[in-house]
């Protein structure tokens, strides 16, 4: 399985439920409609996350433990 750094945003919601990590970790971008997430698709997950912390949607340090939890889940696997 890849690291976080290695999906982008579709495969980071569908294949490893994205929603629920979000809910967890970074709740302002889980109450987003889901039709927001469709503009990042087929952008890098990494890059999404910096958008978002530059939108004000979730903090560096929020954004580093849902990538933590996502490796720590996924990775390597």
């Amino acid at each position: 399985m890849p690291k976080f750094s290695e999906v982008n945003g579709k495969q980071f919601l569908q294949e490893y439920n994205g929603v629920e990590l979000f809910k967890e970790f970074t709740p302002k971008i889980a109450k987003l409609p889901s039709l927001t997430y469709k503009l990042y698709y087929n952008t890098p997950a990494p890059e999404v996350v910096e958008k978002c912390i530059k939108l004000g949607r979730c903090t560096k340090e929020e954004a580093d433990a849902l990538i933590a939890a996502f490796n720590e889940r996924y990775g390597d696997k």
